[in-house]
C-alpha cells in the first residue's frame, strides 16, 4: 500500500507540473493589426452613411493602397498608418465623377513591446488632422492613440 501512494503522489506532482508549464505561454491580441477608425457625421452630430459609392486610398510614395472600394453606404473607414512617415494622406473618390477630397493625418509613431512571446507593435498619436472641403466641412480627433483598439480615433463632418 505504501508504495501505491508513493505512486499516486509521483503522478499527481507530475501532473500539477506538465499543467503548470502548458500554461506558461501568454496569450497574444487576436487583433493583432494597427488601424485607425474615422466615422461619418453630418452637421447636427448624427451618425451618417455615405449613401453613393465611395473609395478611399492611402497615398504612399511606393504607391497608393485601397482601403475601402466601391463601398455604398459605408458609415466609417478603418485605415492604417505609416511607421515610416509622420503625415499619412487618405483620398476620398466620390461617384458620379465629384472632386475628390484629400484628408491628411500627422501623427507620431511608438514602438510597443506587447510582450515577450507577442513581441513588438507599432501605436500611433494621431496630432493634427486637416482635409480639403469641397464636400467635408470639418474633422475632429475623438481619440488620439492609434492601436488594437478598433475605437473611433476621427470624426468626418460632412456639409
Amino acid at each position: 500500500m505504501p508504495r501505491f501512494r508513493y505512486i499516486a503522489r509521483l503522478l499527481c506532482a507530475l501532473l500539477v507540473g506538465a499543467g503548470l508549464f502548458a500554461c506558461s505561454g501568454e496569450d497574444c491580441p487576436i487583433n493583432n493589426v494597427v488601424q485607425g477608425k474615422l466615422a461619418f457625421y453630418n452637421q447636427h452630430g448624427e451618425s451618417v452613411s455615405y449613401a453613393d459609392s465611395l473609395t478611399v486610398r492611402v497615398v504612399r510614395p511606393q504607391g497608393d493602397s485601397v482601403v475601402l472600394n466601391r463601398k455604398v453606404y459605408a458609415s466609417e473607414v478603418l485605415f492604417p498608418l505609416s511607421y515610416v512617415h509622420g503625415t499619412d494622406t487618405l483620398i476620398f473618390d466620390y461617384s458620379g465623377g465629384r472632386v475628390p477630397d484629400s484628408l491628411f493625418i500627422s501623427h507620431t509613431n511608438r514602438p510597443t513591446l506587447v510582450s515577450v512571446d507577442c513581441g513588438t507593435a507599432m501605436f500611433h498619436t494621431i496630432t493634427s488632422v486637416g482635409s480639403t472641403h469641397h464636400y467635408i466641412d470639418t474633422l475632429v480627433i475623438k481619440s488620439s492613440d492609434v492601436n488594437y483598439d478598433e475605437r473611433e480615433n476621427i470624426q468626418v463632418i460632412y456639409r
